[in-house]
């Protein structure tokens, strides 16, 4: 059996000391209910998932869902600072700055999100790795962590969007396959995408909100967007 993440990067559980009672029951998300998360795991099988870009918890906390009804040995890497977006600190949207839930001037967002995976029992599969997706990446590689499935839900800029396909495409297993959110409806990402693609020579299948990059030959043709 695969050696857990949390193993190596925690002395203790993550989730010892927070009291899920401090924090509302707050699962709101953007596209964490996409049908084609679930059918990768089902295709995949996946012994570990990455996921870049978490926010409150609810694609993991799906996910996760999808995991242990098929039985899976399978654990769940959640990379995120839990620090917000721009367009987050920028009031872009409603109830996006007051999900920050700042204290102090700091967000607990984290705190958040922990509490939504002990709230609905998940701990076991969830593994939060509160860092940069740069950093992260580097300590992933270091310790040869790969993964069958990642899920890239972070930056909507083009820059850092971009430096995130290629650094966790390169943890990848032969055969793993790569999920992007915000497709077509954030130029940003979109034009990281297409560019990524083009430069591995890789099939992108997409439609407005997902695409799908696979290193088994091309895209997932079975995974219907």
């Amino acid at each position: 059996m695969t050696q857990a993440l949390r193993e190596i990067l925690y002395t203790v559980s993550p989730y010892e000391g927070i009291d899920p009672a401090d924090y509302p029951d707050d699962l709101q998300g953007w596209g964490s209910d996409h049908p084609v998360l679930v059918a990768a795991i089902e295709k995949l099988r996946p012994k570990r998932i990455v996921e870049v870009g978490s926010w409150k918890g609810r694609s993991a906390i799906n996910m996760a869902r999808v995991v242990r009804a098929l039985g899976l040995a399978c654990e769940i890497v959640c990379v995120d600072t839990w620090l917000g977006s721009p367009e987050h600190w920028l009031r872009a949207g409603p109830g996006w700055y007051e999900s920050l839930a700042l204290k102090g001037g700091y967000p607990q967002l984290y705190y958040t999100f922990m509490s939504n995976v002990i709230r609905h029992g998940f701990q076991d599969i969830v593994t939060p790795m509160p860092m940069t997706s740069e950093s992260a990446a580097v300590v992933l590689a270091h310790l040869k962590i790969s993964f069958d499935l990642a899920y890239i839900d972070a930056a909507h800029e083009y820059a850092p969007a971009k430096r995130d396909f290629v650094a966790y495409w390169d943890l990848l297993t032969d055969n793993g396959t790569m999920i992007g959110d915000d497709y077509i409806i954030w130029p940003g990402v979109t034009q990281a995408a297409n560019e990524f693609a083009l430069e591995r020579r890789l099939n992108i299948v997409g439609e407005p909100g997902k695409f799908v990059v696979s290193k088994a030959g091309g895209a997932m043709p079975s995974i219907k967007l």
